[in-house]
């Protein structure tokens, strides 16, 4: 474990210490007890909520970053997008990081922070397969029903209107 690796443990730590929300009683019981009968797994799921904690806030600076873009986009656009100060490029917004952020804090080779992202890979491909296996798993969809016609596709209908003699 790297000096970093414990900083980055205690600090996230001391973060969820000051956690104060209403907790389900009997949840709490089965999470306690499947820990003692997995201790191993204190470590992953802190490596796991760490690691998403910052993947987290990756995220919502990629998110401001593509809604910047669209209004820098939308603000150069139209007939006098240029004009009048249009022009001007606003910078982007400034990337929030989670506590503890370091660049390149998963890609160290061992320790805490560099197993994260494998954890997590693994965990969420094990998901992603457990989800696909049950898909090919499910019985079939019961038969689609046609979707009902729009207004203005039904079938050309001709009208008798009598006598063309007008």
């Amino acid at each position: 474990m790297t000096p970093e690796d414990r900083d980055a443990i205690i600090g996230f730590f001391d973060r969820l210490k000051g956690l104060t929300s209403e907790r389900d009683p009997e949840a709490e019981r089965l999470i306690h007890e499947l820990m003692e009968q997995h201790p191993q797994t204190k470590y992953y799921v802190t490596q796991m909520a760490f690691f998403l904690e910052h993947a987290q806030a990756e995220a919502q600076n990629r998110i401001r970053e593509l809604e910047h873009a669209l209004e820098q986009q939308r603000a150069g656009s139209g007939l006098f997008g240029g004009l009048f100060g249009g022009g001007r490029a606003a910078p982007p917004p400034a990337p929030v990081h989670a506590p503890g952020y370091r660049p390149g804090m998963f890609q160290q080779p061992g320790g805490f922070l560099g197993g994260a992202a494998g954890t997590v890979a693994a965990v969420a491909g094990g998901f992603l397969l457990g989800s696909l296996l049950g898909s090919l798993l499910a019985p079939p969809a019961e038969a689609a029903v046609p979707p009902a016609e729009e207004p203005g596709e039904a079938e050309d209908v001709e009208v008798d209107m009598g006598d063309d003699s007008w």
